[in-house]
């Protein structure tokens, strides 16, 4: 009983992220979401200032719900607290 296969430890970290992507989606059904507008307000930016800092990688990309896009209100929270 050595040290664990390739195909093993792929199938362990097929079935973390699974996890992950089944506690981030049981986290954002039971949170509320904040949009572009209402993110750039909490900081105290303009919308257009709020989609540099993502592109320049400062801030996370938003989740996807159809075309809205939204992030978490922990998040947000998160980023409001670090700026200060």
């Amino acid at each position: 009983m050595g040290s664990m296969k390739e195909s093993d430890n792929d199938l362990l970290q097929a079935i973390f992220d699974e996890m992950q992507y089944l506690k981030r989606a049981l986290l954002t059904k039971h949170e509320s979401r904040v949009g572009r507008a209402e993110f750039a307000r909490l900081l105290n930016i303009e919308p257009e200032t709020l989609d540099a800092r993502i592109r320049d990688g400062r801030y996370t990309k938003p989740y996807k719900d159809g075309r809205k896009s939204y992030w978490l209100n922990s998040y947000v929270q998160s980023v409001i607290r670090d700026v200060d």
